[in-house]
């Protein structure tokens, strides 16, 4: 029990010694803290007008980060929509050179139907020589 009783006291006295240095450690900081009140005015107000440019220098810069990813996100789907969009075009021009192409089969069809007409309409008529020719 005695040892038990000189363990605590010896523990009290160590906890009394750091008590004691961490108060001279606080007496020491009040004696060197500066009381803001009375801080010089034009200095205070100098820091708070610097307070308020930071403050709304950082809420342009934010904004324009925030419209910068949007417009990286436009650029990206634009990028994406173009690869898909170059495809449809070539798409396009294939099939609009195979619709020319049928176009100009049909009108050679057209040339030479109307040229069978003309053939056809010709071969009804008598042969002019046969006409004025009699026996």
């Amino acid at each position: 029990m005695k040892k038990r009783y000189d363990d605590l006291k010896q523990s009290a006295v160590r906890k009394t010694k750091e008590l004691e240095i961490r108060l001279d450690s606080i007496r020491d900081l009040e004696q060197n803290a500066v009381d803001p009140t009375t801080l010089h005015n034009d200095a205070t107000r100098l820091i708070r007008t610097l307070e308020n440019r930071l403050d709304k220098a950082l809420i342009k810069f934010n904004e324009a980060r925030a419209v910068g990813e949007t417009y990286d996100t436009i650029i990206k789907r634009l990028s994406d929509e173009r690869v898909g969009f170059d495809g449809q075009i070539g798409t396009a021009d294939r099939k609009l050179r195979q619709k020319e192409k049928d176009l100009d089969e049909l009108v050679m069809m057209s040339h030479d139907a109307a040229a069978a007409k003309v053939r056809q309409s010709i071969s009804h008529f008598p042969n002019p020589d046969t006409l004025f020719y009699r026996s």
